[in-house]
């Protein structure tokens, strides 16, 4: 059984605050292979972001802790760090 990825963004297509996300998780993943990514549509896995609270994008889990208006590569690291 695979473990769960340390970082989940529901990405909604053509959003433009969510291109900085993904670009934000992209850079993370680079410096820091050790986290797993793993990049979710949110319009395509909607029961799975609702059952998390996830109404807009710009949403994520980091380590199964849901993330609401994620907007910075700090946020997200500082995130990974105090878990």
């Amino acid at each position: 059984m695979n473990p769960e990825p340390d970082i989940v963004p529901f990405i909604i297509p053509l959003c433009p605050k969510c291109v900085a996300v993904k670009r934000h998780v992209s850079e993370i993943s680079k410096e820091r292979p050790e986290f797993t990514v793993k990049e979710l549509n949110m319009l395509t896995n909607m029961e799975l972001a609702l059952k998390h609270g996830f109404l807009t994008g710009l949403t994520m889990l980091v380590r199964e802790k849901p993330l609401k208006e994620v907007v910075s590569k700090l946020k997200i690291i500082d995130t990974l760090s105090h878990e």
